[in-house]
């Protein structure tokens, strides 16, 4: 790959290009959202400036634009919380705190790979026994076994946080089962306010089915592809880190994109931080 010096800000473009942010390009409309969120695959809802595609940013249509003094009355804030709601409630999307801990959108096409690499491949009751699982989350899971879906009030009864002073511990629980892909949220209702879950297996139960079929390099590499095709350039730990994806797998996947001439390796230029690897110039957009 020929490193210029203005390879960064290349590489930026392209950026702005597929994160859209760029008037021009910004997201206006719900079928753009969801448009937006099948072209990049998985994105961040509100969290912009971690390298990664954010439907907040896109609905702005600028790189990284500051959070506004009172975000209840913010179109690019209030956009994708409706969406949350209409979008998933049509399984269009999955929705959950999926990327960097952060509420995310994942297509159902991406579903699968990540649910190969991030969900339990045995029973939460198995997670538990090995010290994987936290006892409240084994004790949600137990309550959503016996219902499949239940509002946040009647979870914590059932587990036995409903008191004021265990609810940073309920929430910690929650926060663990969304991360390892085990609930998730499927409503919210407002009067009163209240979220309602699920479990995977009762509410994607076809995308962890394809999941199984899938090795888990394969996983990882239609992951890894994408996102460089959508974000340009990363490093092996970065990406992991963001991505919940074992450092070892991203490396095999990075090293199978250098073979395919997709990738090459930026330690020729000091436009890039060390380790990082970028889009070979015919994969470049701008």
């Amino acid at each position: 790959m020929a490193m210029q010096p203005e390879l960064l800000e290349r590489l930026e473009r392209h950026r702005d290009f597929h994160f859209r942010r760029l008037p021009a390009r910004r997201v206006r409309s719900e079928s753009q959202a969801l448009n937006f969120v099948n072209e990049v695959g998985f994105c961040t809802a509100f969290t912009a400036g971690l390298n990664l595609p954010c439907l907040r940013e896109a609905i702005v249509g600028e790189r990284e634009p500051p959070l506004p003094h009172h975000i209840q009355h913010d179109h690019a804030i209030g956009m994708p919380w409706r969406l949350k709601d209409v979008l998933t409630a049509r399984r269009e999307v999955y929705y959950g705190k999926a990327i960097a801990g952060r509420p995310a959108f994942i297509a159902p096409q991406m579903l699968p790979a990540f649910l190969r690499l991030r969900a339990a491949r045995t029973s939460y009751l198995t997670a538990f026994r090995r010290g994987e699982l936290s006892l409240c989350g084994k004790l949600v899971m137990d309550a959503l076994r016996r219902h499949a879906v239940a509002a946040t009030a009647e979870l914590k009864v059932a587990a036995g946080y409903a008191r004021a002073s265990r609810r940073a511990e309920f929430d910690r629980a929650m926060k663990e089962l969304q991360e390892k892909f085990m609930v998730l949220k499927v409503e919210e209702r407002y009067e009163p306010f209240t979220y309602v879950w699920s479990t995977l297996g009762h509410r994607w139960g076809d995308a962890m089915a394809q999941a199984r079929k899938l090795r888990r390099q394969e996983a990882a590499y239609q992951i890894i592809k994408r996102y460089f095709l959508i974000a340009g350039y990363g490093g092996e730990r970065a990406i992991a880190r963001s991505l919940g994806i074992e450092p070892k797998l991203v490396g095999r996947a990075m090293t199978r994109l250098v073979h395919e001439g997709l990738l090459a390796p930026g330690t020729h230029t000091s436009a890039l931080p060390h380790g990082c690897y970028a889009l070979t110039e015919p994969h470049l957009y701008g």
